[in-house]
């Protein structure tokens, strides 16, 4: 008979009940503990992937970084330092002109008339204006010296071209004789006055550039100094003119230092960059820099090596001895990569500056948001598992109620199942999460229910970790490339400061909005020469990577065969056709709309690969698409042959052109925006300067599409003559 113990029948029944019971609980404690411990498992895995990630990014992008910084800064500051020279150089050319035909009059003053001159007048503020400034004060000037400023002032028209030819840098021009006499080209005639309204004496022979110009008998350019008669700071060029022999006057001319100082701040990288112009003899000529150690400071004639650090010393060095390279040096404490370049007319050096943390935040925040995402995946699995371990846990218990009712005609053959299963279950995380039916579970009942559930899990629970590890890295990998790729394909495309702004001849404004990371589309404008201006729009099949790297080669292709063929529009379309149907994968193809504009007469002659209609406004009238010679796309044939086209702009005429991106934009019921609608959103905004008028484009298309996806890319250029020299 059997005996009864609490809760549980005696006997072998009760010993298989007490069996069960504690088998069950024992298996969710265990899943429960092996959870927990997987869970730690998997965070430590990802958190030594992301570790290796960041190394490996660390090191990589390091690398690459510095190569491609190096590369673009020495680049960049060589290009800038022709800039600054040319600009200086152009100074120094028309003072040596000046100089030959000053001396011509000294030689030569019967072949010279005698014009009155006169002193500054406060009513010419404002206006370039020849005056006379006598260093004698209240005396007389000498006969014969005043002889001779009435006969040069027959240079006024060159010296003022001086002037006003190179606004923005030449300030004034000078020609002082050895007696104090001058004659001066400026628009400060006001500034010549005193509180009490009497000329302020001018002794030019005890000016610096005076003195510099005789001593060295040839161009002396000072570093920054203050203006005598102007409230800033210039660089002042000074040269001497001898007749059989003798010094008979010194031209001068200067460049204001702000001017300078704004030109060298558009070539700057980052926010912290900046540039320093620098003397053979280690002056600090021109700094952005309002304090710390490469400030002017109060001392601008200083030898700035005295009060740098070594480091950034020896980089001075290197810099002012003519070489070009890029370097790195501490400033203010802060580390920076440093390129410099001669300026070879003025035996100076240019210095840019780009701030190494700047550099590196990209790459920082990169790093940054890898570690958010992988904090946010693990505390998804975390939850995930505690979920799985509840539900688990439930099913089991309710295992454990079954087994107790069916425990009576349960026999020995179904506990040693159990015991089995229960090794392996203890086994499992050591066996790589593996858990293998094997014949002895399959009873047809709840052991073969549970054996199946732990191997499903087992298989599920290796193939989710393997996908979170893989997807993680992919994704990070394809984020960085693409954005990398992006980055790359903007820097392609050509900007329109500081060569393409302020052109008395015309007005030019071009922008391009992907659909995705990288886009097919593609602007481009260059000159051939002085007079020809190349105008260049162009729409790749296809989209993403591929896209993006057809159009670049579309683009070199193009712009290196107009160069060769020196603007022959179709002989440069067909030549780039041939070589891109060599190149084309995939069947990839090309719309271009290309011109080659005289600036001085407004002939414009183009071809039409395939490409859209052309908007244009001519007479002050309104937006119209004027049809031309279509031709067939680039990157087909390699046979076609391309139609020339010709027309001529006149003073005011706009061109607007555009990729199908603005017409084929659709709203959320599937309607385009269409030539109707860009037409009227261009002659909305009237006479306006281009960019408004491509604004307002931008603008309407996105009023109309109203928060629809951007399916394709969007890219313009307007272009407006504003008549020929």
């Amino acid at each position: 008979m059997k005996k009864k113990n609490g809760l549980f029948p005696g006997g072998l029944s009760g010993k298989l009940i007490r069996f069960t019971v504690i088998l069950v609980l024992s298996m969710g404690v265990a899943f429960l503990a092996m959870s927990r411990f997987q869970v730690a498992l998997l965070k430590n895995a990802v958190n030594e992937e992301e570790e290796k990630r960041e190394e490996h990014i660390e090191g990589e992008y390091s690398l690459s970084e510095a190569e491609h910084t190096e590369e673009f800064l020495g680049q960049m500051t060589v290009w800038a330092a022709d800039k600054v020279d040319d600009e200086f150089w152009a100074i120094e050319h028309d003072i040596r002109v000046l100089a030959d035909q000053a001396e011509d009059v000294w030689l030569h003053p019967e072949s010279y008339a005698r014009n009155p001159v006169y002193g500054p007048d406060k009513a010419n503020a404002g206006i370039i204006s020849l005056q006379l400034l006598n260093g004698n004060k209240n005396d007389k000037a000498d006969p014969q010296t005043m002889e001779m400023m009435e006969r040069l002032s027959n240079l006024a028209p060159m010296m003022e071209e001086m002037v006003s030819g190179n606004e923005g840098y030449t300030v004034d021009v000078y020609i002082a004789t050895p007696d104090d006499v001058s004659l001066c080209m400026d628009a400060y005639s006001d500034r010549k006055f005193d509180e009490d309204g009497n000329i302020r004496e001018y002794l030019p022979t005890e000016r610096l550039w005076y003195k510099g110009a005789v001593e060295n008998g040839d161009m002396y350019v000072s570093f920054a100094l203050q203006s005598y008669f102007y409230d800033f700071y210039e660089v002042i060029f000074g040269y001497p003119v001898y007749a059989d022999g003798e010094l008979v006057a010194v031209i001068s001319s200067s460049a204001r230092l702000d001017t300078i100082e704004r030109k060298l701040s558009e070539r700057n990288i980052g926010k912290e960059g900046f540039s320093v112009l620098i003397s053979s003899e280690g002056q600090l000529v021109c700094s952005q820099r309002d304090e710390g150690e490469l400030s002017l400071g109060a001392d601008p004639g200083r030898d700035v090596r005295s009060a740098v650090n070594p480091g950034l010393r020896e980089l001075i060095d290197r810099a002012i001895s003519g070489e070009s390279a890029v370097d790195m040096a501490e400033v203010d404490e802060e580390l920076f990569y440093a390129g410099y370049a001669p300026l070879q007319t003025v035996g100076w050096t240019q210095i840019s500056f780009a701030s190494v943390k700047e550099i590196k935040e990209p790459r920082d925040r990169l790093i940054e948001s890898m570690k958010n995402s992988t904090e946010e995946l693990l505390g998804t699995v975390s939850e995930d598992f505690n979920v799985h371990s509840m539900r688990l846990l439930f099913g089991l218990f309710v295992f454990m109620f079954v087994a107790i009712i069916a425990v009576s005609v349960i026999a020995k053959k179904r506990v040693r199942p159990i015991e089995g299963m229960t090794l392996e279950v203890k086994e499992f995380i050591s066996d790589g999460m593996t858990f293998e039916i094997r014949d002895v579970y399959r009873t047809g009942d709840e052991i073969e229910e549970l054996a199946e559930a732990f191997g499903y899990m087992s298989g599920k629970m290796r193939e989710y970790v393997d996908e979170i590890v893989k997807s993680t890295a992919e994704k990070e990998k394809i984020n960085a490339e693409m954005e990398a790729a992006s980055q790359i394909q903007l820097k392609m495309l050509p900007s329109i400061e500081p060569d393409f702004s302020g052109r008395a001849e015309y007005e030019l404004y071009a922008d391009m909005d992907t659909a995705k990371e990288v886009g097919g589309d593609f602007y481009d404008f260059y000159y051939l020469d002085d007079d020809r201006l190349v105008l260049m729009i162009g729409d790749v099949s296809g989209k993403g990577i591929t896209a993006a790297l057809f159009m670049a080669l579309a683009k070199q292709l193009i712009k290196s065969q107009m160069l060769l063929h020196d603007g022959n529009i179709v002989e440069a379309m067909e030549e780039a056709n041939k070589k891109l149907c060599d190149e084309s994968v995939e069947a990839m193809f090309v719309t271009v709309w290309a011109g080659v504009l005289t600036l001085s007469t407004g002939d414009l002659e183009f071809v039409n690969a395939g490409h859209l209609y052309a908007a244009v406004r001519r007479n002050g009238g309104e937006f119209v698409l004027e049809e031309d010679k279509h031709s067939f796309l680039m990157g087909g044939l390699s046979f076609a042959r391309y139609k020339y086209n010709k027309t001529t702009l006149h003073d005011g005429d706009v061109i607007y052109l555009y990729t199908d991106g603005v017409t084929e934009a659709h709203n959320k019921e599937n309607e385009l925006f269409g030539d109707e609608r860009l037409l009227k959103a261009l002659n909305d905004v009237g006479k306006a300067p281009v960019e408004d008028i491509d604004r307002n484009v931008r603008i309407k298309v996105s009023a109309f599409t109203d928060g629809a996806e951007q399916y394709d890319d969007i890219t313009t250029l307007c272009f407006k003559y504003k008549g020929g020299n």
